[in-house]
């Protein structure tokens, strides 16, 4: 096993701490890997060569040897998976720390241990990451290649899953914010939510482009929604950052797992307004208003309003929101506005005057429609 030098010095620094001694970390070669004597980095340690070539269970050092780059005290070969990958070293009269060698030997393993595991974890969540961009955005994704690579990773592709967008509004953070400095946070906030996740049956996360992605085993709406909030509600208390998010109407499979994606973040933009979470197949002439960016909205409108004076243009929104809030129905909006419906009849055929469209041609009517939306989402 390699060792990797910062986790060599922070195993001695953890050492010192608990000892009060000088320690020393010896690869597998017997070279001095990290110390609290910083000079001695580096330098060969002759008692380190002899126990790794001999295979002793302790060598004891009574004297100082300059020469052969020793000091008095006690040495123990480190053991992983049965095999001798280093030596770890106490400085100072034997007979003082001779007594504390087995339990330095124990834990240096038992950190050694843990530093692996968490190698491990990160080459996987890596080795995760990857392949979910390939799975979402390759142009030569294979269906059956990506079957294959998600077993080694132990990611099913051909189960149904869910897709999850998060978007994270942090007040330190504005758009210039370097690209860098985002990457870490998103690093601390996948950190944070990766607990959560452990108890669902082989949830992902993910950060892509900028978002966080979660990815679940198809499940009851009820179940999926209470689980986002309950992390919604941790990351906002935890962050002090506002977080609004996007689901996928169903489960996909496979290659359909990129619909989900779509789906998932049409929905996050919508959930933008008015934050919270947002389902896709919550989806209504609302949702994708909110859906469409401020400038198009803006344009839209104009063209379909823009000659129109301020009072006159207020009087026929009304009569456009209220045409379709009872579904065309004029005696209804008669009745709602306390009016002839003849009166309704003449202001349906001024707006059509007015600005060329007709609530009773259907292309013309969502057009019509979207933009008292517009105009909603612009007074809000």
């Amino acid at each position: 096993m390699f060792i990797a030098e910062e986790t060599a010095r922070a195993i001695v620094s953890e050492m010192k701490s608990v000892t009060g001694r000088d320690i020393n970390l010896m690869d597998g070669s017997g070279t001095i890997l990290a110390s609290t004597d910083p000079h001695r980095v580096g330098q060969r340690h002759a008692g380190a060569e002899q126990l790794l070539r001999t295979g002793q269970d302790k060598l004891v050092v009574r004297q100082d040897d300059s020469s052969a780059g020793t000091r008095r005290g006690v040495n123990l070969p480190i053991h992983m998976d049965g095999q001798t990958v280093g030596v770890i070293g106490i400085t100072g009269p034997p007979e003082q720390v001779e007594p504390l060698g087995s339990v330095i030997k124990r834990m240096t393993e038992i950190l050694l241990r843990e530093a692996r595991r968490q190698e491990q974890e990160t080459l996987l969540e890596g080795a995760r990451q990857c392949f979910i961009e390939t799975w979402l955005f390759s142009d030569h994704a294979d269906q059956g290649d990506l079957e294959l690579r998600g077993r080694l990773l132990g990611i099913d592709t051909t189960q149904a899953w869910t897709v999850v967008i998060l978007e994270v509004d942090a007040p330190e953070e504005s758009a210039g914010t370097p690209e860098d400095l985002r990457e870490m946070r998103n690093a601390r906030y996948l950190k944070h939510i990766q607990p959560y996740l452990r108890g669902e049956d082989g949830a992902l996360c993910a950060v892509v482009n900028q978002r966080i992605l979660l990815m679940y085993h198809s499940r009851g709406r009820h179940a999926l929604l209470a689980a986002l909030d309950r992390l919604r509600s941790e990351l906002e208390s935890a962050f002090s950052a506002r977080i609004c998010g996007g689901v996928s109407a169903q489960g996909r499979r496979g290659l359909e797992v990129r619909r989900g994606y779509q789906e998932a973040r049409t929905a996050c933009l919508a959930a933008r307004s008015g934050g919270g979470i947002l389902f896709y197949n919550q989806v209504s002439l609302e949702f994708l208003a909110r859906s469409i960016p401020a400038a198009i909205r803006r344009d839209l409108f104009r063209q379909v309003f823009g000659s129109c004076p301020e009072r006159e243009r207020q009087e026929l929104l009304e009569t456009v929101r209220l045409y379709f809030q009872y579904d065309g129905q004029v005696d209804r909006m008669a009745q709602a506005l306390y009016v002839h419906k003849n009166t309704c009849h003449y202001r349906l055929q001024k707006l059509k005057e007015k600005t060329g469209y007709s609530v009773h041609n259907p292309r013309e009517s969502v057009l019509l429609c979207l933009c008292s939306l517009f105009a909603g989402l612009e007074e809000s």
